[in-house]
């Protein structure tokens, strides 16, 4: 018996010894989250649901990254440099369907949450510019997206719709931190925002009452439609913002989403939204527009621009969300 005692004790010695090696050491899943510029709300969001996933589901080291927004964490996840990443809609389902910018069709895009929030289209203009509408913009200095941003393709296509183009103005891509400063400073006339409504930047432009909303027309809508069929009739309601004492119509889209790939592992992306969703309040204290984030917005299937991914749609049946 003494001896038997030894070898067990040996055998447990060398278990623990190669244990501490990391030859028995848990499998780590490395994860990429690609978000936006380190100034919006994309970039702290990442931040947020990276540290839930980390911290909910054993092995797993996920780490968000500054990008240069939705396009472009398309293209990081079509090339895998990227597992995982905040893109709006509008822009997944152009890639999905191969629509400009994108040479080729993208069928390997999947949602792993519901939305976000919703963007609208806010356009604004300095009062001493003498911009009214839109088509007021030839001529001027306008800010928009860094350029291949979902944010720059949506000022391109309002633009167009108004029967303009970039060689008609001197346009600035920056991001809208950037932006809203730059016309604080009166370095440029206007500027095409895609921002969620209520959002402090734009509270703390217009407070001075010195930059005003301007309001995109329904003809120009029609056009944009013609684009693209998602884009929908909005209005920033009065007192939005200061100095707003009237409703002023704009333009929506779908809301953000995060997204993979299809061949990404259903288990994973099970527990990954579980734990979302089950910490839904640590992502919520990042901005007052995620107070929009919830089972209110996991839409549909026929209601999203493009499907879930399975591990999804798993989770959000159970919890009675989807049928």
């Amino acid at each position: 018996m003494k001896q038997f005692g030894r070898k067990t004790i040996l055998i447990a010695m060398i278990a623990l010894a190669l244990g501490g090696s990391g030859l028995f050491a848990q499998k780590i899943t490395h994860l990429t989250m690609g978000t936006a510029g380190v100034s919006g709300t994309n970039y702290p969001t990442g931040l947020a649901m990276c540290a839930i996933w980390n911290k909910a589901i054993p092995g797993i080291k996920a780490v968000a990254i500054a990008t240069g927004g939705s396009p472009h964490n398309i293209d990081l996840l079509r090339t895998r440099d990227a597992d995982i990443a905040q893109v709006r809609s509008l822009e997944a389902w152009r890639a999905t369907n191969g629509v400009a910018p994108y040479p080729e069709k993208m069928p390997w895009i999947r949602a792993i949450t519901g939305g976000l929030f919703m963007d609208v289209f806010q356009v604004v203009a300095l009062k001493s510019s003498g911009i009214k509408s839109v088509a007021d913009f030839k001529g001027k200095r306008i800010a928009v997206g860094p350029v291949g941003s979902g944010g720059e393709v949506d000022a391109r296509e309002t633009l167009a719709a108004y029967g303009l183009t970039y060689k008609d103005m001197r346009v600035s891509f920056v991001e809208y931190t950037q932006g809203i400063e730059m016309m604080q400073d009166g370095l440029v006339d206007g500027a095409i925002l895609g921002l969620a409504m209520g959002s402090a930047g734009m509270t703390e432009l217009l407070l001075d009452g010195k930059v005003q909303l301007i309001p995109i027309t329904d003809e120009a809508l029609a056009n944009l439609k013609k684009v693209n069929s998602t884009y929908t009739r909005a209005n920033i309601p009065a007192d939005t913002y200061p100095h707003q004492p009237a409703p002023v119509p704009t333009v929506g889209t779908p809301p953000d989403v995060i997204m993979a790939r299809a061949d990404m592992d259903a288990d994973l992306v099970y527990k990954m939204t579980k734990a979302v969703y089950e910490n839904i309040s640590e992502v919520q204290k990042v901005s007052a527009l995620l107070k929009q984030f919830g089972p209110n917005l996991v839409l549909p299937d026929e209601q999203m621009l493009i499907p879930y991914h399975p591990g999804a749609r798993k989770y959000f049946v159970e919890r009675g969300w989807l049928k």
